[in-house]
């Protein structure tokens, strides 16, 4: 009897595991329509007509792909740079616009390429490496920001020297791809498992000298 109940408890967390994915597309999926819903309904109680309202929301989708499209191919969009100028000049506002603009430049695919640099740090100690992006730099000193799993956009903004960090070939699609597998899609395993190894055989020894 007790084995049978084992084994079923076995089964029971073998299909609960096998689901969690659909179950995690299912959510986000919600998730999206609730903000959908949520969009049309402040718009409708504005035109009060359904197909108006509708058709606001297919001409701001176009208008944010014609927007992306002009990013993408040409390297920028003269609307965006114009109220980029206006923000940026405003007191107060144009500080926090400021900051919100260098941190979603960051996973634009045409961002600068130095913005986009990730490397390994050790942290919260020594001998736990983890992906951080490079957000500045100065002389030897990199402000860096080290992303939380499942969710890359949270996390520590630190600052540490440059011989503090690893240096990798990750993209910054390919490091937050890691992240929100939570390490389970190890990409590019092989160059960071000899860069991790390399450095842990410094670290010793230091520690022995």
């Amino acid at each position: 009897m007790k084995q049978n109940l084992a084994e079923m408890f076995k089964f029971f967390l073998v299909g609960a595991l096998a689901v969690i994915p659909l179950f995690v597309v299912v959510q986000v999926l919600l998730w999206v329509q609730s903000i959908g819903v949520g969009i049309f309904d402040n718009i409708f109680s504005v035109t009060n007509n359904s197909y108006a309202s509708l058709l606001i929301i297919i001409l701001v989708i176009g208008f944010l792909i014609f927007i992306g499209y002009s990013i993408e191919k040409v390297g920028k969009s003269l609307l965006i740079n114009f109220i980029d100028d206006i923000l940026q000049k405003l007191p107060a506002i144009g500080k926090i616009y400021a900051i919100v603009k260098k941190i979603t430049d960051l996973f634009k695919t045409n961002a600068n390429s130095e913005k986009k640099e990730v490397v390994l740090v050790e942290y919260p100690r020594i001998g736990l490496w983890v992906p951080a992006y490079v957000l500045n730099k100065y002389d030897d000193v990199y402000s860096i920001f080290i992303p939380t799993s499942p969710n890359p956009t949270s996390g520590y903004a630190i600052l540490v020297e440059k011989s503090m960090v690893k240096s990798t070939t990750l993209t910054i699609a390919e490091a937050s791809q890691f992240i929100v597998s939570m390490g389970a899609d190890f990409i590019k395993k092989e160059e960071l498992s000899v860069i991790i190894k390399e450095a842990n055989i410094a670290n010793n020894q230091n520690k022995i000298n």
